[in-house]
């Protein structure tokens, strides 16, 4: 079973574009550090009134459970989270497992 991997997050105020540009960035360089995400998929927010104020997101995809685990502990993705969580007002993770 894949697993979904969501992650939403929102910007203090202050952080600048190019804080939001190395945020992006690291996320976006962790699939070729991390051998346990199959896939990624990064954005801004398009406006949706039940958007809850989030302004950018991530889907990660694992393989199932165990990959996530091991992606979870991972040194990059500590370093990553590390780097990012100082600059997020607003964090939400959500993952769900799928048939596809």
């Amino acid at each position: 079973m894949t697993i979904h991997h969501i992650v939403l997050y929102k910007f203090k105020p202050e952080v600048t574009p190019e804080q939001r540009q190395s945020v992006r960035d690291c996320i976006s360089a962790l699939p070729s550090q991390i051998p346990a995400i199959q896939s990624l998929v990064t954005g801004e927010t398009v406006f949706n009134a039940f958007g809850h104020g989030y302004d950018e997101g991530a889907i990660f995809l694992f393989e199932n459970q165990v990959k996530l685990n091991e992606y979870r502990p991972h040194k990059a993705h500590l370093d990553y989270q590390g780097f990012a969580s100082p600059l997020m007002e607003g964090l939400l993770i959500f993952d769900i497992e799928s048939a596809a």
